[in-house]
Protein backbone atom coordinates (compact mmCIF):
# COMPACT_ATOMS: atom_id res chain seq x y z
CA UNK A 1 0.00 0.00 0.00
CA UNK A 2 1.98 3.07 -0.77
CA UNK A 3 1.57 6.48 0.92
CA UNK A 4 3.38 9.75 1.82
CA UNK A 5 3.69 11.77 4.65
CA UNK A 6 2.22 15.50 4.28
CA UNK A 7 4.22 18.63 5.76
CA UNK A 8 2.07 18.44 9.03
CA UNK A 9 3.43 14.64 9.32
CA UNK A 10 0.02 12.44 8.62
CA UNK A 11 0.45 9.62 6.52
CA UNK A 12 -1.82 9.45 3.08
CA UNK A 13 -2.66 6.12 1.56
CA UNK A 14 -3.07 6.33 -2.11
CA UNK A 15 -3.40 4.11 -5.15
CA UNK A 16 -3.03 4.89 -8.92
CA UNK A 17 -4.74 3.02 -11.62
CA UNK A 18 -4.58 2.97 -14.93
CA UNK A 19 -2.58 5.08 -17.77
CA UNK A 20 -3.12 7.83 -19.68
CA UNK A 21 -3.51 11.68 -18.85
CA UNK A 22 -3.58 12.33 -14.73
CA UNK A 23 -6.82 12.39 -12.87
CA UNK A 24 -6.87 12.93 -9.07
CA UNK A 25 -9.98 11.82 -7.62
CA UNK A 26 -11.79 13.20 -4.56
CA UNK A 27 -14.67 10.95 -3.64
CA UNK A 28 -17.95 11.51 -1.56
CA UNK A 29 -18.38 11.20 2.48
CA UNK A 30 -17.45 11.97 5.39
CA UNK A 31 -18.19 8.25 5.92
CA UNK A 32 -16.42 7.16 2.88
CA UNK A 33 -13.22 5.82 1.62
CA UNK A 34 -11.61 5.60 -1.89
CA UNK A 35 -12.15 2.31 -2.17
CA UNK A 36 -15.22 3.09 -3.68
CA UNK A 37 -14.60 5.12 -6.77
CA UNK A 38 -11.72 2.87 -7.03
CA UNK A 39 -14.69 0.29 -8.25
CA UNK A 40 -17.00 3.15 -9.91
CA UNK A 41 -14.40 4.33 -11.92
CA UNK A 42 -12.67 1.67 -13.57
CA UNK A 43 -14.61 1.93 -17.21
CA UNK A 44 -11.73 5.29 -17.21
CA UNK A 45 -8.97 3.34 -16.36
CA UNK A 46 -8.76 2.11 -19.93
CA UNK A 47 -8.02 5.97 -21.11
CA UNK A 48 -6.33 7.78 -17.98
CA UNK A 49 -4.31 7.77 -14.99
CA UNK A 50 -6.38 7.52 -12.11
CA UNK A 51 -5.14 8.57 -7.99
CA UNK A 52 -7.47 8.03 -5.20
CA UNK A 53 -6.58 8.26 -2.00
CA UNK A 54 -8.11 8.79 1.75
CA UNK A 55 -8.54 11.65 3.46
CA UNK A 56 -7.04 12.15 6.58
CA UNK A 57 -8.58 10.60 9.46
CA UNK A 58 -10.31 7.72 7.13
CA UNK A 59 -9.49 4.59 5.85
CA UNK A 60 -6.31 3.60 5.92
CA UNK A 61 -4.50 7.02 6.38
CA UNK A 62 -3.67 7.91 9.66
CA UNK A 63 -5.57 10.24 12.27
CA UNK A 64 -4.42 13.57 12.63
CA UNK A 65 -5.37 16.89 14.99
CA UNK A 66 -8.98 16.62 14.71
CA UNK A 67 -8.90 20.50 14.19
CA UNK A 68 -7.27 19.85 10.37
CA UNK A 69 -10.25 17.88 9.35
CA UNK A 70 -11.39 20.95 7.46
CA UNK A 71 -11.61 20.99 3.47
CA UNK A 72 -8.72 23.36 3.13
CA UNK A 73 -6.42 21.01 4.58
CA UNK A 74 -7.93 18.52 2.61
CA UNK A 75 -6.75 20.05 -0.15
CA UNK A 76 -3.17 21.14 0.56
CA UNK A 77 -3.25 17.42 0.94
CA UNK A 78 -4.21 16.72 -2.19
CA UNK A 79 -1.76 19.14 -3.54
CA UNK A 80 1.45 17.96 -1.64
CA UNK A 81 0.03 14.28 -2.82
CA UNK A 82 0.67 16.34 -6.94
CA UNK A 83 3.74 17.35 -5.72
CA UNK A 84 4.69 13.88 -4.08
CA UNK A 85 3.87 12.26 -7.39
CA UNK A 86 6.01 14.79 -9.00
CA UNK A 87 2.60 16.56 -11.48
CA UNK A 88 2.66 20.17 -12.89
CA UNK A 89 -0.86 19.69 -13.01
CA UNK A 90 -3.21 17.28 -12.81
CA UNK A 91 -7.15 16.96 -13.61
CA UNK A 92 -9.58 16.78 -10.87
CA UNK A 93 -12.34 14.79 -10.89
CA UNK A 94 -14.78 15.02 -7.96
CA UNK A 95 -18.08 13.49 -6.17
CA UNK A 96 -20.49 14.61 -3.54
CA UNK A 97 -18.76 15.98 -0.47
CA UNK A 98 -15.21 15.75 -2.53
CA UNK A 99 -15.98 18.67 -4.55
CA UNK A 100 -15.81 20.81 -1.55
CA UNK A 101 -12.22 19.74 -1.96
CA UNK A 102 -12.25 19.87 -5.35
CA UNK A 103 -13.33 23.77 -5.67
CA UNK A 104 -10.79 24.34 -2.14
CA UNK A 105 -7.80 23.05 -4.54
CA UNK A 106 -8.60 24.64 -7.28
CA UNK A 107 -9.09 27.99 -5.11
CA UNK A 108 -5.80 27.78 -3.36
CA UNK A 109 -3.45 25.61 -6.08
CA UNK A 110 -5.57 27.71 -9.35
CA UNK A 111 -2.21 26.74 -11.59
CA UNK A 112 -1.89 23.28 -10.29
CA UNK A 113 -5.50 22.08 -11.79
CA UNK A 114 -5.70 21.56 -15.45
CA UNK A 115 -9.67 20.51 -15.78
CA UNK A 116 -12.60 20.29 -13.34
CA UNK A 117 -14.88 17.83 -13.34
CA UNK A 118 -17.93 17.82 -10.85
CA UNK A 119 -20.11 14.84 -10.47
CA UNK A 120 -23.09 15.28 -7.86
CA UNK A 121 -21.66 18.17 -6.72
CA UNK A 122 -22.62 21.52 -4.62
CA UNK A 123 -20.59 24.54 -4.04
CA UNK A 124 -22.78 25.51 -1.14
CA UNK A 125 -23.98 23.08 2.05
CA UNK A 126 -25.00 25.71 4.15
CA UNK A 127 -29.41 25.35 4.92
CA UNK A 128 -30.51 28.98 4.12
CA UNK A 129 -29.08 29.22 0.67
CA UNK A 130 -29.91 25.23 0.40
CA UNK A 131 -33.09 24.52 1.77
CA UNK A 132 -35.88 25.65 -0.65
CA UNK A 133 -34.28 24.75 -3.66
CA UNK A 134 -33.31 21.06 -2.82
CA UNK A 135 -37.08 21.00 -1.91
CA UNK A 136 -38.43 22.74 -4.94
CA UNK A 137 -35.99 19.54 -6.49
CA UNK A 138 -37.68 17.28 -4.54
CA UNK A 139 -41.11 17.49 -4.48
CA UNK A 140 -43.63 17.13 -1.75
CA UNK A 141 -43.93 13.24 -1.63
CA UNK A 142 -40.33 12.91 -1.36
CA UNK A 143 -40.50 15.80 0.95
CA UNK A 144 -42.80 13.92 3.66
CA UNK A 145 -40.74 10.89 3.29
CA UNK A 146 -37.74 12.36 4.08
CA UNK A 147 -39.23 14.50 7.32
CA UNK A 148 -40.68 11.04 8.60
CA UNK A 149 -37.24 9.22 8.20
CA UNK A 150 -35.81 12.55 9.94
CA UNK A 151 -38.06 11.95 13.12
CA UNK A 152 -37.76 8.60 13.16
CA UNK A 153 -33.58 9.12 13.62
CA UNK A 154 -34.07 12.04 16.37
CA UNK A 155 -36.71 9.91 18.47
CA UNK A 156 -34.96 6.83 17.85
CA UNK A 157 -31.58 7.32 17.21
CA UNK A 158 -30.01 10.62 18.10
CA UNK A 159 -29.63 9.93 21.89
CA UNK A 160 -27.51 6.65 21.70
CA UNK A 161 -23.76 6.67 21.12
CA UNK A 162 -22.37 6.11 17.87
CA UNK A 163 -22.44 2.93 16.34
CA UNK A 164 -22.74 2.02 11.95
CA UNK A 165 -26.28 1.56 13.01
CA UNK A 166 -27.01 4.86 14.23
CA UNK A 167 -24.92 6.46 10.88
CA UNK A 168 -27.19 4.53 8.99
CA UNK A 169 -30.36 5.46 10.24
CA UNK A 170 -28.51 9.57 10.16
CA UNK A 171 -28.36 8.58 6.35
CA UNK A 172 -31.41 7.46 5.72
CA UNK A 173 -33.26 10.75 5.55
CA UNK A 174 -30.48 11.98 3.30
CA UNK A 175 -31.08 9.00 1.06
CA UNK A 176 -34.35 10.25 -0.06
CA UNK A 177 -33.00 13.36 -1.14
CA UNK A 178 -30.46 11.02 -3.60
CA UNK A 179 -32.21 8.08 -4.68
CA UNK A 180 -32.48 6.50 -7.55
CA UNK A 181 -35.24 4.79 -9.71
CA UNK A 182 -36.97 1.90 -7.88
CA UNK A 183 -35.96 -0.64 -9.98
CA UNK A 184 -31.76 0.41 -9.22
CA UNK A 185 -32.06 1.05 -5.76
CA UNK A 186 -30.69 -2.36 -4.98
CA UNK A 187 -27.83 -2.63 -7.18
CA UNK A 188 -26.85 0.99 -5.96
CA UNK A 189 -26.88 0.30 -2.60
CA UNK A 190 -25.20 -3.26 -3.02
CA UNK A 191 -22.12 -2.14 -4.90
CA UNK A 192 -20.87 -0.06 -1.67
CA UNK A 193 -21.18 -2.75 1.07
CA UNK A 194 -18.34 -0.98 2.84
CA UNK A 195 -20.26 2.18 3.45
CA UNK A 196 -20.85 4.11 5.96
CA UNK A 197 -17.13 3.52 7.52
CA UNK A 198 -16.81 5.12 10.97
CA UNK A 199 -13.74 7.49 9.76
CA UNK A 200 -12.20 9.75 12.55
CA UNK A 201 -12.95 12.76 10.59
CA UNK A 202 -16.47 12.10 10.22
CA UNK A 203 -17.85 14.36 12.89
CA UNK A 204 -15.82 17.41 11.84
CA UNK A 205 -16.44 17.24 8.23
CA UNK A 206 -19.88 16.29 8.65
CA UNK A 207 -20.38 19.53 10.95
CA UNK A 208 -18.46 21.73 8.39
CA UNK A 209 -20.36 20.16 5.60
CA UNK A 210 -23.74 22.33 7.13
CA UNK A 211 -21.70 25.78 6.68
CA UNK A 212 -19.62 25.85 3.93
CA UNK A 213 -20.23 27.91 1.26
CA UNK A 214 -17.75 28.27 -1.69
CA UNK A 215 -20.35 30.41 -4.73
CA UNK A 216 -18.24 33.60 -4.14
CA UNK A 217 -15.08 31.85 -5.65
CA UNK A 218 -16.62 30.05 -8.64
CA UNK A 219 -16.20 32.64 -10.84
CA UNK A 220 -12.16 33.27 -10.36
CA UNK A 221 -11.82 29.27 -11.96
CA UNK A 222 -10.50 29.78 -15.10
CA UNK A 223 -9.57 26.08 -15.78
CA UNK A 224 -12.59 24.46 -17.73
CA UNK A 225 -15.46 22.86 -15.77
CA UNK A 226 -17.62 20.13 -16.71
CA UNK A 227 -20.74 20.06 -14.10
CA UNK A 228 -22.82 16.77 -13.72
CA UNK A 229 -25.55 15.95 -12.05
CA UNK A 230 -29.13 13.68 -11.65
CA UNK A 231 -32.42 15.23 -12.10
CA UNK A 232 -33.34 12.85 -9.14
CA UNK A 233 -30.20 14.18 -6.58
CA UNK A 234 -32.12 16.75 -5.07
CA UNK A 235 -29.38 18.50 -3.22
CA UNK A 236 -26.99 18.22 -6.42
CA UNK A 237 -30.15 19.66 -8.80
CA UNK A 238 -29.67 23.05 -6.70
CA UNK A 239 -26.03 22.98 -6.24
CA UNK A 240 -25.37 22.28 -9.55
CA UNK A 241 -27.99 25.36 -10.75
CA UNK A 242 -25.73 27.07 -8.53
CA UNK A 243 -22.46 25.96 -10.54
CA UNK A 244 -24.21 26.75 -13.45
CA UNK A 245 -24.41 30.45 -12.42
CA UNK A 246 -21.26 30.86 -10.88
CA UNK A 247 -18.49 29.41 -13.06
CA UNK A 248 -17.74 30.57 -16.81
CA UNK A 249 -18.83 28.75 -19.03
CA UNK A 250 -19.15 25.17 -17.44
CA UNK A 251 -20.28 22.23 -19.75
CA UNK A 252 -23.31 21.16 -18.10
CA UNK A 253 -24.73 17.55 -18.25
CA UNK A 254 -28.17 16.90 -16.68
CA UNK A 255 -28.93 12.89 -16.05
CA UNK A 256 -32.84 12.90 -16.55
CA UNK A 257 -34.34 10.53 -13.63
CA UNK A 258 -30.84 9.57 -12.45
CA UNK A 259 -30.06 9.69 -8.88
CA UNK A 260 -27.00 10.56 -6.90
CA UNK A 261 -24.64 7.65 -8.59
CA UNK A 262 -24.67 8.25 -12.47
CA UNK A 263 -21.56 6.03 -12.33
CA UNK A 264 -23.77 3.08 -11.58
CA UNK A 265 -27.12 4.34 -12.37
CA UNK A 266 -26.21 5.94 -15.60
CA UNK A 267 -22.47 4.47 -16.59
CA UNK A 268 -22.82 5.00 -20.82
CA UNK A 269 -23.96 8.52 -20.84
CA UNK A 270 -21.65 9.35 -17.51
CA UNK A 271 -17.94 7.69 -18.80
CA UNK A 272 -18.78 8.67 -22.49
CA UNK A 273 -19.01 12.84 -20.89
CA UNK A 274 -16.15 12.20 -19.10
CA UNK A 275 -13.94 10.75 -20.70
CA UNK A 276 -14.36 13.52 -23.48
CA UNK A 277 -13.87 16.42 -20.83
CA UNK A 278 -10.69 14.75 -19.35
CA UNK A 279 -8.96 13.64 -22.50
CA UNK A 280 -9.62 17.27 -23.39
Amino acid sequence: MPTFTTSDGVEIRYEQRGEGPVVFVCQGGPNNICDTLIADLQPLESSCRLVFHDYRGSGQSSTANPETYRFDRLADDLDELRQHLGHDQVAVLAHSMGGFIALEFVRRHPDACSRLALVGVTPCGATGPMALPTLRALGPARTLRGVGMLLRFLVLWSWRKSSKEKTEALYAPMSVTQEPRRELRAKVKAAHPEVPVDNDNSERLMKALSSVDLRPDLAAITSPVLVMYGSRDSVMVAGGQMLERGLRDPEVHVLPDVGHEPFLEEPGRTFAALGRFLLG
